[in-house]
């Protein structure tokens, strides 16, 4: 089994492992590290063991940044087009050839309209994508109405191989469970 087949089997079983502990109760997180759409990907994706937790996961569009240690900004934007509650989540693929990066490797930042400051997001590592936490509820939207979330992300460390471009895959998550939070 070539590198990259055992990647996606390991994460999968891992994944789908951690998804049903979080079906279960065990951890609201762990639902964080469900299989992540290919980059070529821009159809919604849908996790069976997610679906029972009361989760569906849609990819959104992928972004491609320079790996250059320069920030670079970009917009995630998803529409009310659903009367369920909405999260977004960012995934940041290790490069196809390694190395797997590890969560001091990248910076990710959110751009906070409120206080026009950057707040830095969190990131955890599972076979070697990083990803953001799912929060425990979401925004339900009103109709038609469209949010756009402006993040930037560097590449903080020199990686033994050094790759063109990380690839960020966010997704959106929709909350299939009653919620009470508007928007």
């Amino acid at each position: 089994m070539n590198r990259k087949t055992m990647r996606r089997a390991a994460t999968a079983t891992t994944s789908l492992l951690l998804a049903g502990a979080a079906a279960l109760g065990v951890s609201g997180q762990a639902m964080a590290a469900t299989v992540p759409a290919s980059p070529a990907a821009s159809h919604a994706s849908v996790s069976p063991v997610a679906a029972d937790a009361g989760l569906r996961i849609a990819s959104l569009p992928v972004h491609q940044v320079g790996a250059d240690h320069r920030p670079h900004e970009f917009t995630v934007r998803y529409a009310g087009d659903t009367r369920l509650a909405q999260a977004v989540q960012i995934l940041v693929l290790s490069p196809e050839h390694g190395p797997y990066l590890q969560a001091d490797d990248i910076r990710l930042e959110w751009f906070d309209t409120a206080t026009r400051h950057w707040e830095r997001v969190d990131l955890d590592s599972q076979t070697g994508t990083l990803y953001t936490h799912i929060p425990l509820t979401g925004r339900i939207l009103a109709d038609g109405g469209n949010t756009a979330i402006r993040y930037r992300i560097t590449l903080r460390h020199d990686l033994p191989t050094a790759p063109q471009h990380l690839t960020v895959q966010p997704r959106s998550i929709l909350y299939t469970t009653p919620q009470t939070n508007q928007a």
